[in-house]
């Protein structure tokens, strides 16, 4: 059964766990697996991605994990779906689907969001299988905006465009919409499958206005890019969700990454 998540403005980075590298290449979709551990080591859950190509820019992600993560009561899976388009500078979400199932496989929840851009909303519900309850809400964006789902495509997207500092908005799983302003860190050596890959390090770092002081007492979050074309996800070090989640570690399984996204057939609009 679902938690109550601890629901506060400072968890913003931290609750957009990625979803990460795209490849493996296997026939006409892009897959890829990664796993999470504590600081300590212990695995909290595993999961994979795989992008399929829809038409011209249009593509959809499926990731499907199981392990335990935090706001559940035991070990859970959930299979979760985006359709996004594939932009010149940007890639923007046009939905969410998530079928969340406990240990048994018995469905408990179902996590939607579904985004208008004619008038700048995305609007969320919740389904809660057990308690037999729905609850929805519905936010105004401003500019470019992402889900869970895509920050491993924002991330590259970002080091493709050279870019040092951008802000974006991103609707998180709580639901709420945050402010991030994502930020070029640096250039680094990194450890991924048991080789040291050149990574370039990124922070999504959370806008909070007056309340900004705040982030001083919060442990960091970052995520780790290959810095070779194309720039795929390799890394993942912060909070797993909410202010009282565990530190963790998410890394790419992957060996020889090639790419991270099929290329659209004609210029990306």
């Amino acid at each position: 059964m679902k938690k109550t998540f601890v629901v506060s403005a400072i968890i913003l980075c931290a609750s957009v766990i990625p979803a990460l590298s795209y490849a493996g290449i296997e026939g006409d979709a892009y897959r890829t697996s990664y796993i999470c551990n504590d600081l300590k080591g212990n695995r909290r859950w595993t999961a994979t991605v795989e992008i399929r190509h829809k038409e011209g820019d249009i593509y959809n992600i499926t990731e499907k994990m199981s392990g335990f993560y935090t706001g559940f009561d035991g070990k859970i899976s959930w299979v979760a779906t985006t359709d996004f388009e594939r932009a010149k500078d940007e890639v923007r979400p046009f939905n969410m689907d998530q079928r969340i199932c406990d240990d048994s496989g018995k469905p408990i929840a179902i996590s939607k969001q579904e985004f208008d851009y004619k008038n700048n909303t995305v609007t969320c519900t919740y389904e809660d299988l057990v308690k037999n309850t729905v609850s929805e809400k519905r936010f105004k964006f401003s500019g470019n905006i992402i889900n869970r789902m895509l920050q491993g495509l924002c991330g590259q997207k970002f080091i493709e465009a050279g870019q040092t500092s951008k802000n974006i908005q991103v609707i998180s799983p709580e639901p709420a919409l945050y402010n991030i302003q994502l930020k070029m860190v640096g250039e680094e050596d990194v450890e991924i499958g048991g080789r040291m890959r050149k990574a370039y390090k990124l922070c999504f770092d959370p806008m909070l206005g007056v309340l900004n002081f705040v982030k001083i007492f919060l442990p960091k979050s970052f995520v780790w890019h290959s810095s070779e074309p194309v720039f795929e996800w390799l890394k993942y070090r912060g909070l797993e969700s909410s202010v009282s989640s565990p530190r963790v570690e998410i890394i790419s399984l992957e060996k020889g990454v090639t790419t991270s996204i099929p290329a659209p057939q004609g210029p990306a609009s």
